[in-house]
C-alpha cells in the first residue's frame, strides 16, 4: 500500500468510497438545496447502487477502503475519538452557542464508535439534542432560522472532494458549504490513525498549516503527470489555495507546470443548489494519454492561467489563449482527442446529460478504461466511438446529489504510466 496518484489514468490500485450514508434520510422537498441534492433520494436504492458501485471497481481488482469503517475503527480509540469529536462540534461554533456545543460534545463522547458515525452523518438538530441530553442553552431551542446543532454529512458520496492525493502528497480540502466542512477533518484522522495509513510516507500539499484557511476541493484537483496538475478557479478553490499548493510541489521538485482554470459555475434555475459545473472534474476529464471528456458550452467561459517557477521563489503567471493548446504545450502532446459530452447529438441533449446525468464526470480504472453513470447514453456512444472502453455504472439515485463517479472516489494509490 501507498500514497501515490502521478496521473488521473494509471491503473487503480486502491481508493477510498463511501456510500451515501444516513445523511441522504435527512432529505425533504423543503431541505434538499440546503443539503445539496437535486432531488430526494431513496436512501435504500442509492445504498444498493453504491454496493454494486463499489463491486465493479472490486471486480477489477482495486482495494475499495469506505470512509465510514475507517472511521468506526480510529474513533473506538478513545483518544481519538475526543480529539475528532472536539474538531467536529468547532465546525458549529458559528451556528450555535457554547452552552449548546458542549451539551453536543458530551452527548457525542457518550456514543460508541459504530453509533457515533451514524450519528454524524444523520446530524442531530437542536431539539433532538435536548430530547436525548437537555441543557440545550434557550437562544438556540428559539432559533427558528437554524434547527441544527450538528449539520448532516449529507454528501459524504463524493470523497473526491475532502482530500486528493497529488504525487506523493495529499491536498486536504477546506469545504465551501456547512453540509462538508467536517470531512476532511475525518480524513486527516484517519491519515493519521488509521493502522493502514499512519506509517505510510506523504507530503502534505494543503491543509495541515493553520494559514491554509481559504477553500479547496478535490474535485477541481487534476493529476495529469508527474509534472502537471490542472486545478480549478471558482468559489469552492480560492487562488490564495492554488498559490500554496503550487509553491510547494515545485519547490519538492516535481512540478513544473500548473494550469489553473477560471470559470463560472451558472445556476440552471433559481432553486438550482448545485450548478452545471461545480468543479472542473465536470466539465473535463482526462480519459486516455490524449484524449479528453469535455462539455464544450462552456469553452468559452474559462479562462486559462499557465503557472511556472519565477524567480526567487515566486510564481509566473501566464494567461493561455487555448485550453486544449495549453493542455498539449504542458503535456508536450503532438495531437489530442476531445470528445463531448453528449457527442453528435443536439445541444438540448449534451445539456440534459450534463446536468441530469453528470454526462461530463468520468473515473478511469486504466488508460482508456472508464467508469460513467449509465444514464448518459449519448456520451457512451461518443467515447465507445472514440475508442474508449466503457463501464456504465446504475446511478438513478446516486446521480441525485449532482455527481459522477470521479465525484465518488478518491484515489490513493495509482501505476505511473
Amino acid at each position: 500500500m501507498k500514497i501515490q496518484v502521478n496521473s488521473e489514468i494509471g491503473k487503480l490500485r486502491a481508493v477510498i468510497m463511501q456510500p451515501p450514508g444516513k445523511g441522504i434520510e435527512r432529505c425533504t422537498p423543503l431541505n434538499i438545496g440546503a443539503l445539496a441534492w437535486d432531488a430526494v433520494p431513496s436512501p435504500h436504492k442509492a445504498e444498493d447502487e453504491h454496493k454494486k458501485w463499489v463491486a465493479t471497481v472490486e471486480k477489477f481488482g482495486a482495494r475499495v477502503f469506505l470512509m465510514e469503517d475507517l472511521l468506526r475503527k480510529i474513533l473506538s480509540v478513545s483518544k481519538v475519538k475526543k480529539e475528532l469529536i472536539s474538531q467536529l462540534v468547532q465546525t458549529e461554533e458559528s451556528f450555535i452557542t457554547r452552552q449548546t456545543m458542549d451539551v453536543l460534545q458530551e452527548y457525542l463522547l457518550g456514543l460508541s464508535a459504530p453509533k457515533l458515525v451514524d450519528q454524524l452523518l444523520f446530524g442531530i438538530t437542536k431539539d433532538e439534542l435536548n430530547k436525548a441530553a437537555g441543557e440545550v442553552s434557550l437562544v438556540d431551542l428559539v432559533d427558528k432560522k437554524n434547527e441544527w446543532c450538528l449539520f448532516p454529512m449529507s454528501n459524504v458520496l463524493y470523497s473526491r472532494d475532502p482530500a486528493a492525493v497529488l504525487g506523493n502528497g495529499i491536498v486536504y480540502g477546506n469545504m465551501f458549504n456547512r453540509d462538508r466542512i467536517k470531512e476532511p477533518y475525518c480524513i486527516r484522522a484517519i491519515f493519521k490513525h488509521h493502522p493502514e495509513f499512519r506509517n505510510l510516507e506523504f507530503k502534505t500539499w494543503y491543509g495541515e498549516d493553520p494559514d491554509d484557511a481559504t477553500p479547496v476541493e478535490g474535485g477541481n484537483v487534476h493529476c495529469y503527470s508527474p509534472n502537471v496538475f490542472i486545478i480549478g478557479i471558482n468559489e469552492r478553490t480560492h487562488p490564495a489555495s492554488i498559490e500554496k499548493i503550487a509553491q510547494r510541489t515545485m519547490e519538492d521538485g516535481a512540478i513544473t507546470d500548473v494550469l489553473a482554470l477560471m470559470f463560472e459555475n451558472p445556476r440552471l434555475s433559481s432553486t438550482d443548489s448545485i450548478g452545471l459545473t461545480v468543479h472542473v472534474d465536470m466539465f473535463l476529464n482526462m480519459i486516455d494519454y490524449d484524449a479528453f471528456l469535455f462539455f464544450p458550452y462552456i469553452e468559452k467561459k474559462i479562462t486559462v492561467l499557465h503557472i511556472t517557477r519565477g524567480k526567487g521563489g515566486r510564481l509566473h503567471v501566464k494567461r493561455e489563449s487555448s485550453l486544449f493548446g495549453a493542455i498539449k504545450k504542458v503535456l508536450k502532446l503532438d495531437s489530442i482527442r476531445i470528445i463531448k459530452v453528449g457527442g453528435d447529438e443536439s445541444e438540448a441533449v449534451a445539456f440534459s446529460e450534463q446536468r441530469a446525468g453528470s454526462g461530463g464526470n468520468t473515473f478511469n480504472l486504466e488508460p482508456g478504461k472508464v467508469c460513467i453513470w449509465d444514464r448518459n447514453v449519448a456520451t457512451m456512444k461518443a467515447l465507445e466511438k472514440g475508442g474508449i472502453d466503457v463501464v456504465a455504472v446504475e446511478a438513478d439515485e446516486l446521480v441525485k446529489g449532482g455527481g459522477g463517479p470521479r465525484c465518488s472516489t478518491m484515489p490513493l494509490w495509482r501505476d505511473d504510466i
